[in-house]
């Protein structure tokens, strides 16, 4: 229903057809995709994970990154509740698209990643998809924490998540036909 192009269009990845998409009260046509990447943090709702240790899945989006930084994205994602309970810590193998992890711990990886360079704006596509309720709940809690001091956008069917938030936009056909507080 619109969905995940509305956050193509929000990441600057489609131009819209009319109208303009403004971060900051400026037109994001004018900042380059690298800006883009430093402000605006994005996970699919199929998040893809790399052959290697959890550290270097972090650091996929900034190689840059120093263990600090690293540690501290997985810390905001949560990601760190599982990481330190590993024998191998951060030097974890996961294996090919994370396969020796669950589905939650996937998907706090690819937070993690997205939070790397602690960018203002998060954008959420059906990061529940793959997710049991415990930790969509678990999820959700961190969603709130993290909403003290970012934009987080989420692209959802699920009621706990949508509980969570402050504004609800309702799209059908790739239209919005309801929009407002979540608590009216």
């Amino acid at each position: 229903c619109g969905k995940t192009p509305l956050i193509k269009l929000l990441q600057g990845l489609y131009a819209p057809s009319e109208g303009r998409i403004l971060l900051d009260d400026a037109d994001i046509s004018q900042f380059s995709r690298e800006e883009m990447t430093q402000w605006v943090g994005y996970v699919p709702q199929e998040c893809f994970l790399f052959a290697g240790t959890i550290k270097e899945n972090i650091a996929k989006a900034w190689p840059e990154a120093t263990d600090q930084m690293i540690l501290a994205a997985a810390k905001l994602s949560g990601a760190d509740q599982f990481i330190i309970d590993l024998p191998a810590g951060y030097d974890t193998e996961i294996g090919e698209g994370g396969h020796r992890l669950s589905g939650g711990q996937r998907q706090r990886l690819a937070i993690a990643r997205a939070l790397l360079r602690n960018p203002p704006v998060l954008l959420l596509d059906e990061v529940t998809s793959n997710l049991d309720s415990e930790s969509e709940l678990r999820l959700r809690q961190h969603l709130l924490h993290l909403a003290s001091d970012r934009a987080i956008l989420v692209s959802t069917h699920s009621l706990p998540l949508l509980r969570a938030c402050h504004r609800i936009v309702v799209m059908e056909k790739g239209r919005v036909t309801l929009h407002g507080s979540a608590e009216a």
